[in-house]
């Protein structure tokens, strides 16, 4: 039997952890290449990662959560919060890095693979040290959050966002450089306030 090179194009840039971001093309046996998924995917890796990926949806922020994640091939660092109904990628979610504190709005989706009539598109995605990603936005296959950037509401992040960055829009664009001394500076407690905002019953 012949080998199924679009399948093995999928398996070598799996391996090829170096490889950063690939467009298959899709032979056209079936009329998109989506009809033929299970050739890039094994049904049964798929529908359990599926299933956690559904379970974990449910769940609030929590290190069990980030384990349930880990089971299925993402790598994820310490004190990330998830918040729910985040939807990762079910198919390559082994794609997904999330480094230290990242910090992740509920209703996102974080995409690790594209499909279009005659392609699949799947790419690694990092999501940089404390960054933080703001509900009801997309990421890309093969982007990379820098460190400490922020992603504004109803964002499409589908290129490369720079470290100290806020990014917002469709598609996301840099709206403002971050200072970074507001994260690097150390407080003592006495440094520490919180703001608290009065009103007036009228004003309410």
């Amino acid at each position: 039997m012949a080998k199924d090179k679009f399948r093995q194009e999928v398996s070598n840039f799996l391996k090829n952890k170096n490889a950063k971001y690939a467009k298959i093309k899709y032979d056209m046996r079936r009329m998109n290449c989506a009809k033929e998924w299970y050739r890039y995917r094994n049904p049964l890796r798929m529908l359990w990662t599926a299933f956690v990926v559904e379970v974990c949806r449910k769940l609030p922020p929590s290190e069990f959560k980030n384990h349930l994640y880990r089971m299925i091939g993402m790598k994820i660092g310490k004190d990330v919060t998830i918040c729910p109904d985040v939807v990762i990628d079910w198919l390559f979610p082994e794609l997904i890095t999330i480094e230290d504190g990242v910090l992740l709005g509920g209703d996102l989706f974080i995409a690790a693979h594209e499909i279009t009539i005659n392609e699949l598109i799947i790419g690694r995605i990092i999501l940089g040290k404390q960054s933080l990603v703001a509900s009801w936005t997309v990421i890309d296959p093969g982007v990379t959050l820098g460190e400490r950037s922020i992603v504004g509401l109803f964002s499409w992040v589908r290129e490369d966002v720079p470290p100290y960055s806020f990014v917002v829009g469709v598609p996301a664009k840099v709206k403002k450089t971050l200072d970074r001394t507001v994260y690097s500076k150390s407080l003592e407690k006495t440094d520490i306030r919180s703001e608290v905002m009065l009103y007036k019953e009228s004003e309410i």
